[in-house]
């Protein structure tokens, strides 16, 4: 017998048949070549007809690619010429790494999961003998002899079904003529005439489970809380830059709904998926031993519930991760929204976020109708397979019944363990698709918790003062996704001094300040303090030296105590004069005493409850002050002000100044600034003046003299 290979209508060779077994080519029917999908033209026929000895063909056999490049590797290039060529499709990760990383996080509670895999074993074994002991009792209540019921044709069928049957005819005799009088059988008796022993039994497997499920559903909500810890963590440790791109509505809902997900999944549905998967298997091997003729019929069910496993977890996952998306987004929406109320209500657009939220709640509507769609389809077959399967399992054993292969309480074990089976690999189905939600979840969490900050937290030189001054040299920079916005900026600020930075609106006044903070670092040049590179310098260490006031400062929802000493390193100690003493030099005293609760009234979320923007920015300057930082940044931090209240906190600046604090002033009302030792022009990206008040306003159509002239016709503007 030989076997050729066709290419198109032209015989390329004869292949021995040794060879073609080595490849698995057996006949098969002959494919429609215009049909196929492995070739992109018709004529291509790659096929492998095998003839006998008299030279006719007779069956044909297609020839995939690879086949045919392993039997005729002179030939590859040709065979592969027409087809296109195309990449293989890489399965999906399996969410592997994110297992790993839930299993990292539980390693500390190891004692704990095992001892709920105690009590599982325990609860699990007690509950899964229990079946075989009732179909026992049964047999012990059941006194008649199957051989004296059967009519001829049944012991006829009996016989032919021998035939078939995989339990041999001598083993059958065996339990035909005897009744067993093992373990079970003797439990079985007992319990019989003590039945006061099966509550005993039912009472410890109850206890077991309940410690099962309180042990790892503690233990499951530890673990959340560790990963909540380490993922918020990681967030505050990350730069100005990762803020800039994530929106903070979204990296709330992944530490809120996402870890609610992730919790969800290990806590009691991860316990019921480990029972569900134990007793599964071990309700199996017991309709095995119970009856091998019944558990045949489970053949048939095994593959479907296989692919219905795959097919449904890779659809969950998948929806899942679309639906936490979907969520973040909506929680973004309504966060934004609601923190700024006022100008939603100012410009009478309720109606406009109204319908924004909607068309958000019905991206997270498509995308349950399309879950609960899969979920109804392998539901519905499953119930389908599950009624069909217990239908055939009680027709087939009432049948082997009839012919003595089976007795009434073998029956009745396995029917119940075919019940808790087919539950439980229901269980099974549930467990996986909420594994799959938070596996999806957690990757989500996993992925804010492994980024790595462009700038360290801490690291680096540590600082104790100021004592040279800090100089820009050449400093360009650009936020993420935007044009540059400084060119070459070099300048200096002498330690001990007021320094200003001036300039039109976009010039990059208070991107100074956030250089300076290192919230950012330059694109090029570098940011020297003390003749050191900053990069090389510890941020953290360096902040402390530092006090802020912004032009909206933040307030948190605290007393103005807490708030004036949030800055305040855990274990320092403050005394209450020294707080009063910041409060009055910021000016904030006196408002701060004429409540009736004075340091220990509560403000609001960013203090808006209670507090006007000039009393927000004299706490956020006490807070800043009574830090006793080495570097002032003032970024429009009298803005807000009134000019009485301004003139006595320029005062109170005047005075920390000569006292050898540096002080960098950022600000667009030009008359704040002249007691400056030195003003800084800012102008299309580059340094374009720099000199004291009264130099710059001597400069002949100077961009500062311009600014003040400009500033002056305003108010004298406003004025008349």
């Amino acid at each position: 017998m030989k076997w050729l290979i066709l290419f198109g209508r032209r015989c390329i060779c004869d292949v021995p048949t040794s060879t073609s077994r080595l490849l698995n080519l057996s006949a098969t029917n002959l494919r429609l070549l215009s049909n196929t999908r492995h070739f992109s033209t018709k004529i291509s026929s790659n096929l492998l007809s095998r003839r006998n000895e008299t030279g006719d063909l007779f069956t044909t056999k297609f020839l995939s690619p690879q086949k045919l490049r392993l039997l005729f590797r002179p030939l590859r290039r040709n065979f592969s010429s027409g087809e296109s060529k195309r990449q293989p499709k890489l399965i999906k990760d399996l969410k592997i790494n994110d297992v790993k990383g839930i299993a990292v996080l539980a390693l500390p509670y190891k004692w704990r999961i095992i001892a709920g895999l105690v009590f599982l074993s325990i609860g699990s074994g007690l509950f899964l003998t229990l079946p075989r002991i009732l179909g026992k009792m049964i047999d012990e209540f059941d006194t008649s002899k199957p051989e004296d019921k059967k009519t001829e044709g049944e012991k006829e069928a009996k016989n032919e079904l021998n035939l078939f049957s995989i339990i041999p005819q001598n083993e059958i005799k065996k339990k035909e003529n005897e009744k067993e009088d093992d373990f079970l059988g003797r439990i079985a008796r007992y319990l019989r005439h003590n039945p006061w022993a099966f509550g005993i039994i039912l009472a410890v497997g109850a206890c077991a489970i309940g410690g099962r499920i309180y042990l790892m559903h503690t233990t499951s909500q530890l673990i959340v809380n560790d990963l909540r810890t380490n993922v918020f963590r990681n967030i505050l440790q990350q730069d100005m830059a990762f803020f800039d791109k994530n929106k903070v509505g979204e990296i709330v809902s992944r530490l809120s709904s996402d870890a609610y997900i992730v919790g969800n999944a290990l806590s009691t549905n991860l316990g019921d998926g480990i029972r569900s998967l134990s007793t599964s298997f071990v309700t199996a091997g017991m309709m095995g031993y119970t009856s091998p003729e019944l558990s045949l019929l489970g053949l048939i069910v095994i593959p479907f519930i296989a692919g219905t496993f795959l097919v449904y977890g890779k659809w969950i996952g998948y929806y899942a991760t679309q639906m936490q998306e979907a969520i973040a987004g909506t929680n973004e929406l309504a966060t934004e929204r609601l923190s700024n109320v006022k100008t939603v209500r100012v410009f009478v657009a309720e109606n406009k976020e109204l319908k924004a939220y909607r068309n958000k709640i019905s991206d997270i509507w498509e995308i349950s109708r399309k879950e609960g769609r899969a979920t109804a389809f392998i539901v519905g077959g499953y119930y389908i397979v599950g009624y069909g399967f217990l239908s055939s399992l009680l027709y087939y054993g009432s049948h082997l019944i009839s012919c003595g292969l089976l007795t009434y309480g073998d029956l009745s074990s396995f029917v119940i363990y075919a019940i808790l089976c087919s539950a439980n690999v229901s269980n099974i189905r549930t467990f996986y698709s909420e594994l799959m939600r938070g596996l999806g979840a957690s990757s989500r969490l996993f992925e804010l918790r492994d980024t790595k900050p462009k700038i360290p937290l801490s690291g680096g030189v540590c600082l104790t003062d100021l004592k040279e001054g800090i100089r820009f040299e050449s400093v360009a920079f650009s936020y993420p996704d935007r044009d540059p916005i400084f060119n070459d900026i070099t300048f200096k600020i002498p330690v001990g001094s007021t320094t200003a930075i001036v300039g039109s609106s976009g010039c990059g006044k208070s991107t100074i300040a956030h250089l300076l903070l290192r919230l950012y670092s330059p694109t090029q040049g570098r940011i020297l303090i003390d003749g050191q590179d900053m990069k090389n310098i510890d941020p953290s260490e360096w902040r402390k030296m530092c006090g802020v006031v912004s032009q909206e400062p933040v307030l948190f929802s605290a007393t103005i105590k807490e708030n004036i000493l949030y800055g305040v390193p855990e274990g320092k100690e403050i005394g209450d004069e020294e707080i009063e003493k910041a409060a009055k030099l910021s000016n904030s005293l006196e408002f701060i005493r004429s409540f009736p609760q004075g340091f220990d009234t509560m403000v609001g979320e960013h203090g808006s409850s209670m507090l006007s923007g000039g009393q927000r920015q004299r706490i956020a300057l006490a807070r800043a002050l009574i830090m006793k930082p080495r570097f002032i940044i003032l970024d429009e931090a009298t803005s807000a002000l009134d000019a009485t209240s301004e003139y006595l906190v320029r005062k109170s600046l005047e005075v920390l100044s000569k006292s050898g604090q540096t002080i960098l002033i950022i600000a667009h009302r030009l008359s704040t600034i002249k007691h400056a030792e030195q003003i800084v022009v800012l102008d299309k990206g580059s340094v374009a003046e720099m000199g004291c008040f009264d130099d710059l306003m001597n400069i002949k159509n100077g961009i500062f003299q311009k600014l003040v002239e400009k500033q002056t016709l305003d108010w004298k503007f406003d004025r008349f």
